[in-house]
């Protein structure tokens, strides 16, 4: 029978948060990953987001329908998901919710941030 190691850890391991901040057109998918790589980060979560999309794509339902939706200057008021790298690559997904008098609510497929667009991202070190 193999015998397994384990440990209980009685505190709370805190979490730091990074910051990314884009500039006009950068891709947010490609600056997610740019960011992990750099940090030397395996696991992300995204907390919070300031700004708008210059241009993007989001994944949505309407009604009984799976749609792609294709947005233009639209503010981001919420964001959420996690992304990981594995096999080499990153994995993950980014959920949005959008401003305005119809707002959006599904995952970001593509996008490019407008100027001063952030994205807080937590981590585990």
């Amino acid at each position: 029978m193999p015998r397994i190691e384990s440990i209980l850890v009685k505190q709370k391991i805190p979490r730091k948060t990074l910051t990314l901040e884009f500039e006009d057109g950068d891709d947010i998918v490609q600056g997610i990953k740019q960011a992990m790589t750099k940090h030397h980060i395996v696991e992300v979560k995204v907390d919070d987001v300031n700004g708008r999309l210059k241009e993007g794509a989001v994944n949505c339902m309407e009604g009984p329908k799976y749609k792609k939706v294709e947005i233009k200057d639209k503010g981001i008021l919420r964001a959420s998901g996690t992304f990981k790298f594995g096999g080499g690559d990153l994995w993950g997904t980014l959920h949005v919710f959008t401003d305005g008098r119809k707002p959006i609510s599904g995952t970001l497929v593509s996008g490019k941030a407008a100027d001063g667009f952030q994205l807080k991202l937590s981590f585990v070190p």
